[in-house]
């Protein structure tokens, strides 16, 4: 990362589920955290998926959670 510290992998695929209909591009859209006293940090990232529909791209989104460690 940008401070010296490892990149930390919240989500991998290791293949894209059917569900997606052929995406042809991935985003990112926003990022939430939230520090609970006394608690790792949690993050929360929204995933931009495109894949061309009927008329035009279609974008939906994927939510990915993780905590700070």
């Amino acid at each position: 990362g940008q401070d010296g510290k490892p990149v930390k992998l919240l989500h991998e695929d290791k293949a894209v589920p059917g569900s997606r209909h052929c995406p042809t591009s991935y985003s990112l859209s926003e990022s939430y955290a939230f520090t609970p006293d006394g608690k790792p940090a949690v993050l929360a990232v929204l995933v931009q998926r495109f894949s061309q529909g009927f008329e035009g791209r279609d974008r939906r989104f994927i939510a990915v959670t993780g905590q700070v460690r």
